[in-house]
């Protein structure tokens, strides 16, 4: 059963466990975790039994980093939040880097977009195993263009996750992003197919679902007739107003397009 998560910078709260009564206050189910480092976050889930959606980056460094002790510090770190991630049965959301693109002048990685995807490559063959042995998940997120230039769409996504090709990768989509590159949502999702493993919601400004111009009802009726029964997390940059009163309406958006896709079936 699909469960909705809520990243846990959005929701009030002084410790992780408010915030969890605070979000299911809201109507959510889970915490997406975001915090940088997420150790400690994912120990305190798995020590209180907070259920989590995923846990979206938490990692230092970037798996094509050019600054070689970050890069060596990505690998590390997901390795380790692999092993919290299979104690609370689920994944890592990961990308090839962020803010570093050949499509802005003066911030790519230095090296060639052949290279990197290699690199990228590498760096997901390496921890697939790790993450096979803690019954952990891999979800590759694709960027848009601004962010990164190595995985950008669901297509790019799914060439990495048949390259490495293992039960523990899969692809994460981000209805942000994918409001940039998409030229058909729904149907980049249904090209994933049962290799989607976990869906991020955001609207076209990044504020929560309804506070933008997306079209959600296509993008659920789309996961509903894919037959897709993982999680959906509320992954937003901020929210259009106070929580209290943003975060109920968004929980409630989101349960209306998930019963109202299925009765379209």
């Amino acid at each position: 059963m699909t469960r909705i998560g809520v990243q846990d910078r959005l929701v009030p709260g002084a410790t992780l466990s408010e915030k969890y009564e605070a979000a299911r206050r809201f109507g959510f189910d889970a915490l997406e975790l975001s915090e940088l480092p997420a150790f400690d976050e994912a120990r305190t889930a798995i020590r209180e039994k907070i259920p989590v959606t995923a846990i979206a980056g938490g990692y230092r460094g970037w798996l094509i980093d050019p600054d070689k002790e970050q890069f060596w510090r990505a690998r590390e770190d997901i390795g380790q939040l692999l092993d919290l991630a299979g104690e609370l049965s689920t994944g890592i959301v990961v990308v090839p880097i962020w803010g570093r693109t050949r499509h802005l002048p003066g911030i790519e990685t230095g090296r060639s977009a052949d290279l990197d995807a290699t690199l990228f490559a590498d760096g997901l063959l390496a921890l697939k195993d790790r993450a096979e042995r803690a019954g952990s998940r891999i979800y590759i997120e694709p960027l848009n263009r601004y962010q990164n230039d190595v995985c950008t769409t669901i297509a790019d996504a799914l060439r990495f996750c048949r390259l490495i090709d293992s039960p523990a990768v899969s692809v994460a989509a981000d209805t942000f992003h994918m409001n940039i590159e998409e030229a058909d949502m729904g149907a980049s999702l249904v090209e994933a197919g049962d290799r989607l493993g976990y869906v991020q919601i955001a609207d076209s400004q990044r504020f929560e679902p309804g506070a933008g111009h997306i079209d959600f009802t296509q993008i659920f009726s789309a996961l509903a007739g894919m037959g897709y029964a993982g999680d959906i997390g509320i992954e937003c940059a901020g929210l259009s107003g106070d929580a209290e009163i943003v975060l109920p309406r968004t929980a409630a958006l989101v349960r209306d397009l998930l019963r109202e896709s299925e009765l379209a079936v």
